[in-house]
């Protein structure tokens, strides 16, 4: 009886290529944001912690972690992603980094299900949550001029930033926590994510912003103590600090003033609306016109761009993307793979749904983040890509997929 107790203590103890895989999971969740290397560097940890675990426990990197469907369509994804980028094939760098793209996505969202499925969810949360505020903090130093360095090197990158992180933050500020310290940072989470939003001066992550916040009210439906700590109060502090801001910061309400001219432009120039992208957009149909089953393969926008011989377009130059998610996926892969990645939007915010409506703690505030959050990518791949994004903040999407695609009965560890 003693050594079957003793082989059950022994058996819960983690090994070290599971500990190795979480580290490095965690390490490139953490330092995501500061660019591709601190990533890679984790994923390599991770990647060795599987090697381990495929040599002295294959049976658990065995086990299945992601809903068999993701599975289905992300395998058809990589063939199809392969397949395309060989027939259309520029040479073996240009193969190498465009698969990666997809690959990565890929690799993104099944670790995320495989650490989570063995841990719970409450680490990931917490080193999001870290992550994110130490980030917020550090852009708001860079606006003021107290750090002399950026984090992202443009105003659209912060944007999409606090928009992949807004749900998160409401998902932590509309909980009601034992203490009350952890009450008031869970709503200051809010109000430094807002200020990053508008300190992006980018009307579509503005816009998309603003309906992600209406998603996350409309599915998860907080109570009125939710709702005030973890939005009203946030909103009402952050329009008194965004006051500040403009009145110390004359520059700020010129670009404040820009924007908001952007937006009400809709119904006028469309153009100036979608800030010259239906000038790129123009140029990528004749591209898909030309290949719309096969696409072109995964390959650098701007470099299809050059070797297509098409000149500079004016007030954008030679584009480095679509800005486009749908459009540049017709262009990659054509319509079989727009319609595989659409499939596998859709089928990430249904299981965030199934698992928000078979939740009963306040950690289904977390599976209405991650709906919110794959709803609000797909309206802003509209006018941006995901994986476009693929440097600093694709990693992070895909995580938070991966805690929908985790089967269902895992995953759901304490907040």
């Amino acid at each position: 009886m003693e050594d079957e107790t003793m082989n059950e203590s022994l058996a819960k103890i983690p090994s070290w290529p599971m500990s190795l895989i979480a580290f490095g999971f965690y390490f490139s969740l953490f330092l995501d944001p500061w660019g591709p290397i601190p990533r890679y560097f984790g994923w390599l940890l991770s990647i060795i912690g599987i090697v381990g675990l495929f040599i002295l426990q294959g049976s658990k990197l065995r086990r299945p972690v992601l809903d068999p469907a993701v599975k289905i369509i992300i395998y058809i994804m990589i063939i199809w992603s392969v397949f395309t980028t060989l027939l259309n094939f520029y040479g073996w760098y240009h193969f190498g980094k465009g698969v990666s793209n997809p690959l990565e996505a890929v690799f993104g969202i099944w670790l995320t299900a495989f650490v989570v499925s063995k841990e719970g969810t409450g680490r990931f949360q917490k080193v999001w949550w870290a992550s994110s505020v130490l980030i917020f903090v550090a852009c708001i130093l860079q606006a003021v001029n107290v750090l002399k360095f950026s984090v992202f090197s443009h105003h659209n990158t912060l944007g999409l930033y606090a928009v992949v992180t807004l749900p998160m933050s409401l998902n932590f500020a509309v909980r009601r926590y034992d203490s009350r310290l952890l009450n008031v940072i869970s709503s200051l989470t809010v109000v430094l994510n807002l200020i990053a939003l508008f300190l992006s001066f980018s009307s579509g992550p503005w816009l998309v912003g603003g309906i992600e916040i209406l998603l996350f009210l409309i599915i998860a439906r907080p109570g009125k103590y939710g709702l005030f700590k973890g939005l009203l109060i946030p909103l009402l502090i952050t329009v008194l600090l965004a006051g500040l801001f403009a009145f110390n910061q004359p520059d700020y309400f010129g670009h404040f003033k820009r924007e908001i001219s952007q937006l009400i432009s809709f119904s006028g120039d469309f153009s100036k609306f979608t800030t010259n992208r239906t000038r790129i957009w123009e140029k990528t149909a004749h591209l898909i016109s030309q290949k719309p089953i096969t696409g072109w393969g995964w390959i650098r926008y701007k470099t299809l761009f050059l070797m297509s011989n098409f000149e500079a377009i004016p007030g954008v130059g030679i584009p480095v993307e679509p800005h486009n998610m749908y459009i540049q996926l017709l262009t990659y892969g054509g319509f079989p793979l727009l319609i595989v990645v659409v499939g596998l939007m859709l089928r990430g915010a249904w299981l965030a749904w199934r698992k928000f409506k078979s939740c009963k703690g306040e950690n289904k505030y977390l599976y209405a983040a991650v709906l919110a959050t794959i709803l609000a990518i797909m309206i802003y791949s509209m006018g941006g890509s995901i994986f476009a994004a693929r440097q600093k903040i694709g990693f992070l999407f895909w995580a938070l997929y991966g805690i929908a695609a985790a089967l269902p009965e895992r995953g759901k560890g304490k907040a």
